[in-house]
């Protein structure tokens, strides 16, 4: 099975890229930029399934959201992990519901990067709690009715 890194970030992809091989001993770890999904030629992309992804959206040009979008449709990946700017919500949420494992928001130390890879490998989730935080209850007035039996 493949594992993919798609980062701009030359540090990141020197650390994640020598951990990823060492968690894929046999298996091929392709290491690209973002816009590579939307760029590479048929023929360049490896076969579906990718058994794991990295997608750091921190430094691309492109939308983001089209990255996701283009990495589910052309690579299919069966678990998956997405670095970004800022824990926003709609980003957080698109990823997650197009099945997404994890979101980390940069910066974020390399152990915290290479401890997400191995939960999310492993089949768990993280995803940064300010994103998905409910909102504060409203107080209920004193005037409010109530019902009575």
């Amino acid at each position: 099975m493949t594992t993919l890194l798609l980062a701009h970030n030359m540090m990141l992809r020197r650390g994640v890229l020598r951990h990823l091989r060492e968690l894929s001993a046999l298996a091929p770890v392709i290491s690209q930029t973002p816009e590579w999904l939307l760029e590479a030629a048929p023929a360049d992309v490896p076969p579906r399934p990718v058994d794991f992804a990295l997608l750091d959206c921190s430094g691309a040009q492109a939308d983001p959201f089209l990255l996701l979008d283009t990495l589910c449709q052309r690579l299919a990946p069966r678990r998956w992990l997405v670095l970004c700017e800022s824990p926003d919500l709609l980003f957080t949420s698109h990823a997650a519901r197009l099945g997404a494992s994890g979101c980390m928001t940069v910066p974020c130390t390399p152990e915290q990067t290479r401890a997400a890879v191995v939960l999310v490998r492993a089949g768990g989730q993280c995803f940064p709690r300010q994103a998905f935080a409910m909102p504060a209850p409203s107080p209920i007035g004193s005037g409010g009715s109530t019902a009575r039996g």
